[in-house]
């Protein structure tokens, strides 16, 4: 009886069940995404972490925003700063206009600044981000494999100062303000 008052109402058994599914199948998307970030997100902001085992840092290759493969080769033998970022990320959108400003001041002498976007469902609005924010630099489309040969990548954004002889000199979880990055580069220059 309680079908036939369901379907007198105007909803009938095969909508409700559909949109009960729909409502499940986003409910799972929603869980798998989060479960992803927290993965990458672990530490609290603030906090140092190192890469495990070796100081030096790890070989990587990722695509940049063009299709082009950068390897972490074409970094011998200058200080670079590494930066584990996403698009979705707050604290990662409020130091861009920092890193911007202080890479714009010391690209002349050699100073490289890398930005791996762990962005997965929002790659798309890469492009448009970069514009949006004048980034200069090279931003490559990073992975989990990346973030985890790091060691110490376990939250966004994370931050790995490196020097000219490939070794990590330091790392920062979390917001960094303009003139703490600047303070960290110019030890590396």
């Amino acid at each position: 009886m309680k079908r036939f008052a369901l379907l007198r109402k105007g909803i009938g058994v095969v909508p409700l069940i559909l949109a009960l599914a729909v409502v499940l199948a986003g409910v799972l998307l929603i869980y798998r995404n989060w479960q992803q970030e927290r993965e990458v997100t672990k530490v609290e902001p603030g906090t140092a972490a190192g890469p495990s085992g070796s100081r030096t840092a790890p070989a990587f290759s990722l695509k940049d925003t063009n299709g082009n493969t950068f390897s972490s080769a074409q970094l011998a033998g200058k200080p670079a700063v590494i930066n584990f970022f996403a698009t979705y990320c707050p604290p990662c959108r409020e130091e861009i206009p920092g890193f911007v400003e202080v890479y714009n001041k010391h690209k002349g002498k050699g100073f490289e600044l890398i930005g791996i976007s762990l962005d997965t469902d929002t790659r798309g609005n890469l492009p448009g981000f970069l514009m949006n924010n004048n980034i200069g630099y090279k931003i490559l489309f990073g992975d989990l494999a990346t973030a985890r040969a790091y060691g110490g990548v376990s939250s966004i954004p994370t931050t790995f100062f490196v020097g000219k002889d490939g070794e990590i000199k330091n790392v920062h979880v979390g917001y960094i303000d303009k003139d703490a990055f600047d303070k960290e580069v110019m030890k590396l220059l």
